[in-house]
């Protein structure tokens, strides 16, 4: 069937929302401008914008065809020509309205300090239990003013300036889990509305934060917890490091702190030593490091610094949370191996 360019145009101008309603995608209302799918929360759609992107997989567009083409039909093995006629179909058929798009004014970041519980118990129970970082890092942490709990239990990882301390936004993470109210997740997860662009959850190492060290280093990840993971599986061997969530794959915010490092180590006649992305060892983040190798970062003399890959090896897990609870599994199992043996060996004593 041929389609004219008028009808093409009405489907790329289609509202997002009332397609994903019309085809069965269910999408969560997880902010003032944000839904996220349900069966995938990587998926983002901002009504705004009438535009989507799929985290996961890198993939993106604007309007009601390219959601089609890219997302409703992602695993159907398609040539261009079929998979955008087959998209058009199915977006004739949902007989939808075009997107009123406006720009929305983004507000200045503002915390509430109220939302803050006294309490710490269910967000290190989480953090220690669940993703197995260590009780004293997460503590530390807590100390630092940087990770909280909210008053219904969900963790806070607070985006704080790295000089000036002042928080530009919080990603938002629970600690129960719920499948039919997160999908494949379980569990809430969030970016707080206004969060400063260009920002992240970030943390140094110990020994700077005690004023022995300086970021010298940068390391760049998808998540929070990835970003403490790695940073748990070698603390000591990690000095003079900066490690930066992205809350995905951001490259304004790999920019962004590039540049905010460079210039606070300017003032005490440092420079940035390396640079390096321990995001998923996935499609999404080998794209993603391809892409940004070919940025060019520089130091405060203009040298380029290269992009380096950290990402973890597939056979140990995706991501570096993955890599620790595997690491954590391996120690556990070797540690109840001696203990058992250390125990035959004193039964066997007392039988002689």
């Amino acid at each position: 069937m041929k389609y004219t360019d008028e009808q093409v145009k009405q489907a790329e101008k289609g509202d997002i929302l009332e397609f994903a309603d019309k085809v069965g995608v269910e999408l969560a209302h997880t902010g003032h401008n944000e839904y996220k799918g349900v069966e995938h929360d990587s998926l983002v759609v901002t009504p705004s914008r009438n535009a989507w992107f799929w985290n996961s997989r890198n993939v993106g567009g604007v309007g009601a065809l390219s959601f089609a083409k890219e997302y409703l039909l992602s695993e159907e093995n398609l040539d261009k020509k079929n998979r955008f006629l087959k998209a058009m179909d199915i977006v004739t058929k949902a007989g939808i309205n075009e997107a009123k798009t406006k720009e929305i004014k983004r507000e200045p970041f503002k915390f509430n300090p109220k939302e803050i519980d006294k309490r710490f118990n269910k967000v290190t129970a989480y953090l220690t239990k669940r993703r197995g970082l260590n009780a004293d890092l997460v503590q530390m942490l807590h100390t630092q003013g940087i990770i909280e709990q909210d008053k219904f239990g969900n963790a806070l990882f607070l985006w704080r300036d790295p000089e000036t301390r002042e928080i530009k936004g919080a990603t938002k993470q629970g600690t129960w889990i719920n499948h039919e109210k997160f999908g494949k997740r379980g569990t809430l997860k969030r970016i707080e509305p206004n969060s400063t662009y260009g920002y992240g959850f970030s943390f140094d190492s110990i020994d700077i934060t005690q004023g022995k060290g300086k970021p010298e280093n940068i390391r760049f990840f998808e998540s929070s917890i990835d970003a403490l993971s790695y940073y748990n599986l070698n603390p000591t061997k990690l000095t003079n490091t900066r490690f930066v969530s992205m809350d995905g794959l951001k490259k304004e915010v790999v920019a962004s702190y590039i540049n905010l490092t460079a210039k606070q180590l300017t003032k005490s006649g440092s420079r940035l030593k390396s640079i390096a992305l321990g995001v998923d060892n996935d499609d999404a983040g080998n794209k993603f490091v391809e892409k940004m190798q070919k940025y060019q970062a520089r130091d405060i003399d203009g040298n380029v610094l290269q992009i380096l890959s950290a990402q973890p090896n597939t056979k140990y897990g995706k991501d570096w949370n993955d890599v620790l609870k595997h690491v954590s599994q391996v120690q556990a199992s070797t540690l109840k191996t001696r203990l058992a043996k250390q125990h035959i060996q004193r039964r066997e004593l007392q039988l002689s």
